[in-house]
């Protein structure tokens, strides 16, 4: 009964951490070097996670970045997260992440 119960607290607990963490974790990937903002992002993975309005992009090694974005909110969801590159003046330059099974879309500035 004692293991039931502690079983059945730390799933508790486990939730509540999570619940209190912020929102859902999204991936996508840069396959070229690219600037976001003022950041320069190196090819790889990178993690974006919202908390309210405030967007927090961090590396495959956990690093936070600093990048200055905003979330706008489409009119249909979006099928898969893809990031959205352009290049201009020979810099390539990530736009927004649209985030799949969601409205939201994140701009970079």
């Amino acid at each position: 009964m004692f293991k039931r119960l502690a079983v059945i607290a730390l799933l508790f607990g486990v939730l509540l951490a999570v619940a209190k963490s912020g929102g859902k974790t999204y991936t996508f990937s840069i396959s070229d070097k690219a600037m976001a903002g003022n950041t320069e992002l190196k090819p790889g993975d990178y993690y974006l996670r919202l908390n309210g309005s405030q967007v927090v992009v961090t590396t495959e090694g956990g690093k936070q970045l600093d990048i200055t974005a905003t979330v706008e909110t489409a009119d249909h969801k979006f099928d898969a997260t893809s990031a959205i590159c352009s290049t201009d003046d020979g810099t390539n330059r990530l736009i927004s992440v649209e985030l799949g099974g969601s409205s939201y879309k994140v701009v970079f500035q």
